[in-house]
């Protein structure tokens, strides 16, 4: 075992973590970031089922899980052993309810899921899972970018395609909706793989799904299809966020509270994001950058951690150890 397992190791064990706890970690309150938790063999990444179990007993033990309602007074509140943690899920897959769910269930740890509202009603993929997707089934072919045609990527080469993939989503995030829709639209063209891609089963939640679990989830806000909310013009800005309240009170009998920015970045939100989520009666939104926090925090920009790649790996984060 390195140096670096054993100081994520020590910080996580039963001695190590309340020294940790109360002397390293800042006050406040840490919210947990998670998208899917997939079964073992599934396409798309996320964190697995078994590790999730593992993160949640560990937090169970040692943390005092949250609901969102308590976020901004813990926030103000004083450290303690046991700090308050938020547990998060963006998008609204279906694996929270098979796979997720079940284990918080029988730990009696509360959830905030944020929806993107479209996809349950109408079905279909995210358009960032869009690409994924049709990335990694493309045949091995040579392909170019549609909006750069010099660059030329060898699909037979497994990096190759991860690094087209990258390169095609961080330039549809940066661009207007209007413009991304176009493109994304010529990309998936250029692919090639629409009959594949009508094939894949159900990714996200049904409304009978999340009617199930109201009894310890808490169902927020995640746009209605998805974009970059500072790409959105004003008034398609203010369909997306009274078309996502509008659906999810209708299915739940709950005007949604909470709302979670689509990727999450401080240049995917402004002030005009912020405006139509208070006219709309959201409270509380969040963000992907990282951090705790803490009395000085923005509620309408809270920060987040990824989960890790093990249940030491979490305890760091927590922790604020983000080196070890």
């Amino acid at each position: 075992m390195n140096i670096k397992r054993l100081i994520k190791s020590a910080v996580a064990s039963s001695v190590g973590w309340p020294l940790a706890s109360r002397v390293v970690r800042a006050p406040g309150v840490t919210v947990l970031m998670y998208h899917r938790v997939p079964s073992p063999g599934t396409p798309f990444d996320g964190c697995e089922v078994g590790l999730f179990r593992e993160q949640m007993q560990w937090l169970k033990r040692h943390c005092q899980p949250i609901r969102p309602e308590q976020l901004l007074p813990q926030a103000n509140a004083p450290r303690s052993g046991r700090p308050p943690v938020l547990v998060t899920f963006d998008d609204g897959y279906r694996d929270y309810f098979d796979n997720a769910y079940p284990i918080l269930k029988a730990l009696e740890i509360p959830a905030v899921v944020f929806l993107a509202t479209s996809f349950m009603d109408n079905g279909g993929m995210i358009w960032t899972d869009e690409v994924t997707w049709a990335v990694a089934h493309a045949p091995a072919h040579q392909f170019r970018l549609p909006w750069a045609e010099d660059a030329v990527f060898d699909f037979s080469v497994p990096h190759e395609r991860a690094r087209f993939r990258d390169q095609a989503k961080l330039h549809l995030k940066g661009i207007p909706d209007a413009e991304r829709q176009e493109k994304l639209s010529r990309l998936m063209a250029r692919l090639g793989i629409s009959g594949e891609q009508s094939r894949i089963d159900r990714q996200m939640l049904s409304w009978d799904e999340v009617r199930a679990s109201l009894d310890l989830t808490t169902y927020g806000g995640h746009s209605h299809t998805h974009p970059i909310m500072s790409q959105l013009d004003d008034d398609a800005l203010e369909i997306e966020v009274r078309t996502c309240r509008d659906r999810i009170q209708a299915e739940t009998g709950q005007s949604p509270k909470y709302f979670a920015y689509p990727n999450g970045r401080l240049q995917d939100f402004n002030d005009a994001t912020k405006r139509v989520l208070n006219r709309h009666g959201f409270e509380l939104a969040f963000s992907t950058v990282l951090g705790s926090n803490g009395a000085a925090m923005d509620p309408m920009a809270i920060k987040r951690i990824h989960n890790g790649n093990s249940a030491s790996d979490m305890a760091c984060l927590i922790a604020g150890i983000t080196r070890a």
